[in-house]
């Protein structure tokens, strides 16, 4: 390649410089947050005309990515890493397809072996396309019951709810008699007890005074 042909590059070397900066861009962006231009020296290339030259652009990068590196740890320990196991960095081998390693009297017994599955499916498939389809007049009729149907939902619906309202009044009813009924008369009970209690020991109280003052008089 000439010196003019890197001076006057074209559009495809220009897009690959480009994807160059690009690339630089996210990779600064990962490792300090940034989403600066990736070289601040192609601004005064831009400035100074000559944004168009290669070379320049280039040496502008590689300075940048080298300024990178230098002001990462990450990235230094990631090139050492690189250094010290390349094989971690390799493509994996693309996958062997298991099939592609078998015999054709191999394949052919896999074939085989699953025959009678198919056939069973195939009989299965030759039923369903052979039954009959249902008779069109029931389920018109299906369809004219529809209304009736969502009628009767609705009524449903309705004496659920109605239930619903019954049951909670017949539990605050059975509350009530219960505090009233069995509450109520248990305390009347025993307001009884001590009042019949009460009158007791004033008549036994009566009764030894009066029998005290019959044997003094005696």
């Amino acid at each position: 390649m000439s010196v003019a042909a890197v001076q006057q590059p074209d559009s495809s070397t220009r897009d690959g410089v480009r994807s160059l900066e690009f690339r630089l861009r996210r990779i600064e962006y990962l490792l300090a947050g940034t989403c600066e231009d990736p070289a601040g020296e192609l601004e005064a290339l831009d400035s100074a005309g000559r944004d168009s030259l290669v070379i320049p652009r280039l040496a502008a990068l590689d300075r940048k990515l080298a300024g990178i590196i230098k002001d990462s740890p990450a990235m230094q320990e990631l090139l050492q890493l690189h250094n010290d196991y390349p094989e971690l960095f390799k493509a994996p081998a693309p996958y062997a397809n298991q099939s592609d390693t078998l015999e054709p009297p191999e394949k052919a017994a896999v074939v085989l072996a699953s025959a009678p599955e198919y056939q069973a499916a195939s009989s299965q498939l030759s039923s369903v396309m052979d039954s009959p389809l249902p008779d069109t007049a029931t389920l018109t009729r299906l369809i004219d019951l529809f209304p009736r149907i969502r009628t009767a939902e609705q009524r449903q619906q309705s004496q659920t709810e109605r239930l619903a309202g019954l049951r909670k009044r017949s539990a605050v009813l059975l509350e009530k008699w219960y505090l009233v009924g069995i509450e109520g008369v248990n305390d009347c009970f025993m307001e009884w007890d001590e009042r019949t209690f009460a009158v007791e020991k004033v008549i036994q109280r009566r009764q030894r005074r009066r029998q005290e003052a019959e044997v003094l008089e005696a």
